[in-house]
């Protein structure tokens, strides 16, 4: 992060491009920016502007936020974003060039305000008064910074399939103490985030209305599903895994590739 605070500070000065002009401005109007990083080819980029970021209950939580929309693949994305894997990927950045919160793959407008409370929380803005599911739950996805886990289906098929990788789905709940601990300690692992290195990881909270139109419902947590690109099931690991064990479902799943 500090190498990524000196490249913007220095190398703000000496490249032109948009999204050095934007980042100028955050700074100097003490505005944070919201910089949606897209691909050529990427379909959900283009569902993500419309259908999230178009939404008017999420427009009205952006007020007081830049926004600068960026090809993956342009030099100022190479210059001053961290590597962006997947697309799209949106990059929430405070005046100081500080990246605040990180998105990866299409969400919805519920999902994706759930992100920006979370910004506006952590720079202090305070939290704008929108609209919100009529069930309120205790959800276990929460906003993390600089995650590797995807967080929808469709985005990740979409990079899985530009990729040529297969999919990891990993349901939990704040219900089941051991989705906690698996991800803590068994997906945390070294060894186990190497061997998954040929998946897309994505983590959906239990019973997703999203899962559930793939098959992907189980009734107890924490549960794995290993799957290909198209959502065809390789193989599911059902309940809490060390990593010895673990490595061996990874293992069969790729067996069946």
């Amino acid at each position: 992060m500090k190498k990524l605070l000196l490249m913007l500070s220095v190398t703000a000065l000496l490249i032109s491009g948009d999204l050095k002009s934007s980042l100028l401005k955050a700074k100097k109007e003490n505005k944070p920016l919201m910089v949606l990083v897209t691909a050529e080819n990427c379909k959900y980029c283009s569902k993500m502007k419309k259908e999230t970021l178009g939404n008017s209950d999420v427009k009205n939580n952006l007020r007081g936020f830049l926004f600068t929309k960026i090809d993956k693949t342009s030099l100022d994305a190479r210059r001053f974003l961290p590597k962006t894997r997947y697309t799209p990927t949106t990059y929430f950045i405070s005046p100081d060039f500080r990246i605040v919160n990180t998105v990866k793959g299409y969400l919805n407008a519920y999902d994706f305000n759930m992100w920006v409370d979370d910004t506006r929380t952590k720079l202090g803005m305070g939290i704008i008064a929108h609209n919100s599911r009529k069930k309120k739950q205790s959800r276990y996805v929460q906003p993390e910074k600089d995650s590797i886990w995807m967080y929808d289906i469709a985005s990740a098929m979409d990079f899985a399939s530009q990729t040529n990788k297969q999919i990891m789905i990993f349901v939990g709940s704040n219900k089941f103490k051991w989705s906690k601990k698996m991800e803590r300690t068994t997906l945390n692992s070294k060894k186990v985030k190497n061997k998954l290195n040929d998946f897309v990881l994505v983590k959906l909270n239990h019973g997703d209305k999203e899962a559930k139109k793939y098959g992907i419902n189980p009734k107890y947590v924490p549960a794995v599903y290993f799957m290909r690109s198209d959502m065809s099931q390789l193989t599911v690991a059902k309940g809490y895994y060390d990593e010895k064990t673990f490595l061996k479902w990874i293992k069969y799943a790729k067996s069946k590739i």
